[in-house]
């Protein structure tokens, strides 16, 4: 962590063979001459070459002499007169020492970006080896080739005083990185390197060496390279570059000189956070402590270093943010554009916090490493959310390559990926924000965001939740939805709840609702659906709820699109699917039943459908400690089930039941044969173990077939995408009657779908 010389693989010997060169006995021993390729040290070599007096004449105002002169392994990296000159009338300066005089620390700041920790020969630069270095295989020199692009210079910033919004720290601040940018960085992401490079550098020309014919070169900062190769000096390796190489600053910096900038730079320095750093404060403090700028969730882009461990030379010479940072004037347009009058948002202050915290992490590259613009435009380029950065580099405006990073500062901004996927409703508006807080509790939010994949969601509002005994309560940094726990106490609902209860209003096997007919949605809730008739939508679980005769609420409810645009309706469409809200005076729910196995098996009231089914089950010896014998384990089941009538018309042709008799009421009477009539009902249920599937039947399920029972019939399905019809096979391979589902109004051919089966009500016996 101390700032301190690494000798970095070569001309350790040079120091050595100076040494003893002063040594009289030995300096006229050939042996011990200075070989001809060693010029003198990288000072005497500029000297020698006699058009580097400015730069020479900052590294003596700098204090940086002794190392550029002396022993210390380094590279140095050397503009000459022309190019000071240059810069030095664009910072309104006649001479180097008229800019000291004014801006000591800057002077200092720029000659040491000009000076790199270590010796790097013109392959290292090309492509660095922090891990093998020079030993490295031809394979291992493959991976990752270039992009190790950071180099640690003698540039850095004093410690400061910053304020905490409480009270002023002392702040360290690390030595600057200098990007090099190599051909070969460049091939690994098979991209262009003058459009990529001149991107970020319009004032200076790509060459990437190519000037010396070399087929790897590379461009170093803001700067191209005039050699051949690496100059060979007896402190390390001089190259001559074509500008004045201005040093560069944090992310952090940047944004924060930068005014048109600063609404997005507040909200990202409210995650600000300092700590006090033990080994600093020891190496640095004297008596004082030093901390470090963090943003803990956030990526750490007021840090120059990625880490504070100078050794971990492969993170800090890979690692580079990216952010996507809006203006000032592309904030507030796109406000007004996303939270319309009606929202309910009215200013940017009026957001939730959990609102902004999407909003900010959205601005942020997931991979760190820097992102170049023909890599955006290739959508590999992704947020801290793993969506797809949506901005035109072209139209970027302000393009900054920074020390830790790259910064894509934007005029405009089109919706986050997030913003604009089916879920963008419960960002936009304050009805839905306890369905965000749901998405938010059950890490979901990634995932409906996705561009890979179409959605239909239903967006429940505040009402919704409160029809469903949900509270919205305001805890520490944002709002908890809190349900009733045995004790009566109001609890956080878990991530799990969460989960189902998103999930129960999700679907990824449809893209949008029809109007008019009728339609099975499966949601993203295994084996619990919707329900979708002329225009209007249920659940499996509100379904089942009609079976019972005595209940009268209503169990369809209307539904209408969320729009992606206002101004331009399109039938509830986003970018990744459609939205809607739906009109339950609650959340739709998974169901919470006791399961198919139990209900068939303990009905005994004669007003439900299937209530003498469930005594020929009895009567068989199929139903033991209240469930299903049919049903094996935890198989999971479909039932055709003969409504009461059929049953009771034509009770005696049933195998095993010739002598009994069904009353008006529905009650049987007689005594059946029950291995008869137990080989029989077996016939009319599947089960996952026989026959493994991943939906209920319904029409246009694709579940349909000639299967597999425990009984003594096949049972055939046929589907022709309106309706189903079900049949017996036996042993022989005859085809009895095909039955019909049984129709009534409010059936509709759909199926009753539970926790662990579904069932069909049929219009006849299967024979």
């Amino acid at each position: 962590m101390k700032k301190k010389t690494i000798f970095y693989g070569l001309l350790g010997l040079m120091g050595c063979v100076a040494g003893l060169l002063s040594c009289d006995d030995l300096s006229k021993d050939p042996h011990y001459a200075v070989p001809d390729w060693l010029k003198g040290s990288a000072y005497e070599v500029l000297e020698q070459e006699g058009n580097y007096t400015t730069f020479l004449r900052g590294i003596d105002l700098s204090g940086y002499t002794p190392i550029v002169k002396g022993k210390s392994i380094l590279t140095v990296m050397a503009p000459d007169d022309d190019a000071f000159k240059t810069y030095l009338q664009q910072e309104g300066f006649q001479s180097i020492d008229e800019m000291y005089a004014a801006r000591p620390d800057e002077v200092s700041k720029l000659i040491g970006f000009h000076l790199l920790y270590y010796a790097f020969g013109w392959d290292n630069l090309v492509n660095f080896r922090p891990e093998e270095g020079d030993a490295a295989t031809a394979d291992e020199r493959m991976t990752n080739a270039g992009c190790y692009y950071k180099f640690r210079t003698k540039s850095s910033d004093p410690i400061v005083k910053e304020w905490t919004g409480e009270d002023s720290v002392l702040v360290y601040h690390f030595e600057r990185f200098i990007p090099v940018f190599s051909t070969q960085l460049f091939a690994t992401k098979g991209i262009d390197p003058a459009y990529n490079y001149e991107y970020f550098f319009p004032g200076t020309t790509w060459t990437g060496g190519s000037h010396a014919g070399k087929a790897n070169g590379f461009n170093v900062s803001n700067a191209a390279v005039l050699d051949d190769e690496q100059v060979v000096t007896d402190n390390g390796y001089l190259y001559h570059v074509s500008q004045v190489l201005r040093p560069l600053e944090s992310i952090y910096t940047e944004l924060k000189n930068n005014e048109d900038y600063s609404v997005f730079f507040d909200l990202y320095n409210s995650y600000s956070e300092y700590v006090k750093d033990a080994e600093l404060t020891t190496d640095f403090g004297n008596g004082q402590d030093i901390y470090l700028h963090n943003h803990p969730s956030l990526v750490n882009i007021a840090c120059e270093w990625p880490v504070s461990n100078y050794r971990n030379m492969s993170e800090l010479s890979r690692v580079g943010y990216n952010v996507f940072a809006p203006s000032n004037d592309a904030i507030a347009s796109f406000f007004t554009s996303y939270w319309t009058a009606t929202s309910g948002y009215n200013s940017l202050s009026d957001l939730d916090p959990l609102i902004m915290r999407y909003f900010i992490f959205q601005s942020f590259g997931a991979d760190n490493f820097i992102a170049f613009p023909e890599e955006i435009k290739n959508g590999k380029v992704l947020t801290k959310f793993g969506t797809p950065i949506n901005i035109d580099p072209d139209q970027v405006t302000w393009r900054q390559m920074c020390c830790n990073g790259a910064l894509y500062g934007m005029d405009q901004m089109t919706p986050p990926a997030i913003f604009s996927s089916v879920i963008g409703s419960a960002f936009r508006e304050t009805r839905f924000l306890p369905y965000l807080y749901a998405l938010d509790g059950s890490d979901l939010v990634l995932a409906l965001a996705s561009q890979n994949s179409e959605f239909v969601a239903l967006i429940p509002d505040t009402a919704q939740f409160r029809g469903s005994n949900i509270r919205f309560e305001t805890v520490t940094g944002g709002h908890e939805l809190q349900v009733l726990s045995e004790d009566a106490s109001y609890v956080a609902m878990s991530s799990s709840a969460l989960r189902s209860l998103v999930n129960m209003n999700v679907s990824a096997s449809a893209s949008s609702l029809p109007a008019t007919g009728m339609k099975v949605i499966e949601t993203n809730t295994a084996f619990n659906y919707w329900y979708v008739v002329d225009g209007k939508i249920t659940t499996s679980a509100l379904f089942n709820k009609q079976l019972n005769p005595t209940y009268t609420d209503e169990i369809y409810f209307p539904f209408a699109p969320l729009e992606k645009d206002a101004t331009a309706p399109n039938s509830g469409r986003w970018d990744n699917g459609s939205a809607y809200t739906y009109s339950s005076p609650s959340v739709f729910m998974p169901g919470d039943d006791e399961g198919l196995n139990r209900t068939l098996a303990v009905c005994n009231d004669n007003t439900y459908p299937y209530y003498l089914f469930s005594q020929l089950l009895t009567k068989a010896g199929l139903v033991e400690s209240q469930a299903l014998k049919v049903v094996m384990g935890d198989a999971r089941f479909i039932a055709f089930v003969p409504t009461n009538d059929a049953i009771k018309a034509r009770i005696k042709e049933i195998p095993g039941c010739s002598g009994c008799s069904v009353s008006d009421t529905y009650q049987l009477s007689g005594t059946p044969t029950k291995a008869a009539l137990a080989n029989y009902l077996r016939s009319y249920f599947l089960t996952s173990d026989l026959t493994p599937f991943s939906v209920y039947p319904y029409p246009g399920s694709g579940l349909s077939g000639t299967f597999d029972t425990f009984g003594a019939y096949k049972l055939k399905i046929t589907d022709d995408g309106t309706s189903l019809k079900v049949n017996f096979i036996d042993k022989e391979g005859t085809e009895g009657p095909q039955v019909d589902l049984f129709q009534t109004a409010k059936y509709h051919s759909l199926p009753f779908s539970y926790s662990d089966g579904a069932f069909h009500l049929i219009n006849d016996i299967l024979l």
